[in-house]
């Protein structure tokens, strides 16, 4: 006869098993243990929308470029922008630069200690400013992204949406509960590499748990009935078109993207989104010609890119284009500039526009 289980979620229970787990277990990740507030703040915005494999390549990169806080309010946003470039979602890198300069414009660039003085930054949610609270300043605070969540919900047997606000109360007001004991950053360490190394969102590795015993969702066999968001809406996709406009001297067209809305700051071949059922080399000629007043001809598809983003995907269509009349103008961007080929490098792309550059400089060799 199997033995039978009692399932408790006594606080100093719970934190034993997660520390010593942990303990154990813990991957080494380039920002894993520090306590300085800058380093902890930039490693917690870098992973916010990157994966933990993609932010541990990019981390010790962007702190030796932006060692400090002053260093990184003294940066030009280009710069900032440019160390940023690949690791998507834009606005973080434009938030951590204002952040920076409010740091040390209002605090005398000393990082505040308490949770709503950290959460009262720009770009700075929820999570984020308890993680740093936790891991700097020794608080215990819950901090919550998509696996503490999604754990959280499991061991406490907590349904529904885990996106949902009540859901998410629900979520809190447990670890609250639980976190009034040992230290927050073990906490939030522990219940973070346990979502990414276990209780992953489908097929979780419940017979390696350290909370198998105690685990609601665990113990009833039915872990695909806790921690998920409902099934997203099928995505969408966009066409847009794309310019490569080149000069008779064979420099290249670019324009940067406004400072608000999609892909802040950023730098783009120009163009734009396909007008109902328009021929895509008349969307690229009529983009071009809206967004800086130029008249273009337009030759040959040279590329299609797929790019997904959160809620919808892009099919971006790229196009050989030759100047043909008007003086560029800043109507639909901040910025244009005439640059050579072997300049687009100095200059920070989404992500989708990657693809031309590789092709551009390819034709050069």
């Amino acid at each position: 006869m199997p033995k039978r289980t009692t399932i408790t979620h006594e606080p100093r229970d719970l934190y034993r098993r997660l520390s010593r787990w942990f303990a154990q277990n813990a991957r080494p990740l380039p920002w894993r243990g520090k306590t300085d507030p800058y380093e902890i703040w930039i490693s917690e915005i870098m992973l916010v929308q990157t994966t933990g494999v993609v932010a541990a390549k990019r981390y010790p990169r962007f702190l030796k470029r932006f060692p400090t806080l002053q260093s990184l309010a003294r940066a030009r946003i280009d710069s900032v922008m440019k160390e940023w470039e690949g690791l998507g979602y834009y606005h973080r890198a434009r938030f951590l630069h204002q952040a920076a300069r409010t740091l040390m414009s209002q605090h005398k660039g000393v990082f505040p200690s308490t949770y709503d003085d950290i959460r009262a930054l720009p770009g700075v949610g929820d999570y984020v400013a308890a993680a740093i609270a936790n891991f700097s300043f020794g608080a215990r605070v819950p901090a919550i992204d998509a696996n503490v969540a999604r754990v959280a919900a499991r061991i406490f047997g907590i349904t529904g949406d885990v996106r949902s606000s009540a859901v998410r109360r629900a979520t809190y007001k447990a670890l609250e509960q639980a976190m009034t004991v040992g230290k927050g950053s073990i906490w939030t360490d522990s219940l973070i590499e346990l979502g990414a190394l276990i209780c992953s969102p489908r097929n979780p590795k419940c017979g390696l748990c350290p909370m198998q015993e105690i685990c609601r969702a665990g113990t009833s066999g039915k872990t695909a009935e806790y921690g998920l968001p409902k099934p997203p809406d099928q995505r969408k996709t966009v066409a847009v078109a794309c310019g490569i406009v080149r000069r008779r001297d064979g420099r290249i067209l670019i324009a940067q993207r406004p400072e608000t809305g999609l892909l802040p700051n950023l730098w783009e071949f120009p163009g734009g989104k396909r007008d109902g059922n328009e021929r895509l080399a008349e969307t690229c000629r009529r983009e071009i010609r809206e967004e800086l007043g130029i008249t273009v001809n337009v030759g040959e598809r040279r590329l299609i890119v797929r790019h997904a983003y959160s809620h919808y995907t892009v099919r971006l269509h790229v196009f050989e284009c030759r100047y043909r009349s008007g003086t560029p103008k800043t109507i639909g961007c901040q910025r244009w500039r005439w640059v050579k080929p072997s300049e687009l490098q100095r200059y920070a792309f989404p992500k989708a526009n990657h693809a031309i550059i590789e092709m551009i400089q390819e034709d050069c060799r």
